[in-house]
């Protein structure tokens, strides 16, 4: 298996990808990349790998850069998107939020206060504790809301009465 590559250009989200999938295949003895033999010079053998990582997140994936992550979890909203499409976000971005969803009371909250409106309301009286309890519900309520309305049924409104005229003698 070779090691991906990574050239820095790439974005915080790369960098990240590449720390997770070298961790996997590689050992830091097999680790040559320009940077790296600068930095490392004045590390203590053996460099232990989250002395790499944290070396490696200080140049390509900054605390800013997390931030910024962090802050697009907190601000996440539904915005018309499928359930499964805001879930899948949701569930990306909590990562860079795991003091928000460690915490399963937490976690539920989260993820509520970003589904739309017509969701919560649906599940406002439900006493709902799990994240994935709430999930479920959402995407019931959900596919209840895009059924078809069934033609068959009578919808009872109020019947619409014409307006009447009154035809006045004119003035003479």
């Amino acid at each position: 298996m070779r090691p991906p590559s990574f050239s820095g250009a790439e974005g915080p989200l790369a960098a990240e990808e590449f720390l997770k999938v070298t961790k996997t295949i590689l050992t830091l003895t097999d680790t040559v990349r320009i940077w790296w033999a600068a930095d490392k010079t004045h590390l203590k053998r053996p460099i232990l790998w989250e002395t790499f990582t944290k070396h490696f997140n200080r140049k390509y994936f900054p605390q800013l850069a997390r931030d910024k992550l962090l802050r697009r979890f907190v601000d996440l909203k539904q915005g018309g998107r499928s359930v499964n499409e805001y879930e899948a976000e949701f569930s990306s971005l909590s990562r860079y939020a795991p003091h928000l969803v460690t915490d399963p009371t937490i976690r539920r909250h989260q993820f509520e206060k970003g589904l739309d409106k017509y969701i919560r309301f649906g599940l406002a009286a439900r006493a709902l504790a799990m994240h994935d309890a709430v999930l479920d519900t959402t995407r019931e309520i959900e596919s209840v809301l895009k059924e078809p309305e069934d033609p068959h049924v009578i919808h009872s409104r109020a019947p619409v009465v014409p307006a009447r005229t009154v035809e006045r003698p004119s003035p003479r």
